[in-house]
């Protein structure tokens, strides 16, 4: 999904407070919906574009987590599974 900015700016123009401030609540709202996971397009994370040694296999301790735990994945520092 891309990033629509309501408003664009000519150079020598009188720039309004309320377009500026809604330029920057698009930004706001887009990245807020990147770390929540809405705005990442189907497809977009894959294989290829993931850094060699970013995600590793973890193997929990007995009785940490969830039942089944030990098949979880590390991606920076965070776990999934």
């Amino acid at each position: 999904m891309a990033i629509a900015i309501p408003h664009t700016f000519v150079t020598g123009t009188i720039s309004e407070a309320s377009e500026v401030n809604a330029n920057f609540s698009a930004v706001e709202n887009y990245v807020n919906g990147l770390s929540s996971g809405t705005n990442i397009d189907a497809g977009a994370i894959s294989t290829v574009k993931i850094a060699d040694a970013a995600i590793t296999s973890a193997k929990l301790a007995p009785g940490v987590g969830a039942s089944g735990d030990s098949d979880q994945v590390v991606l920076g520092s965070q776990i999934f599974g």
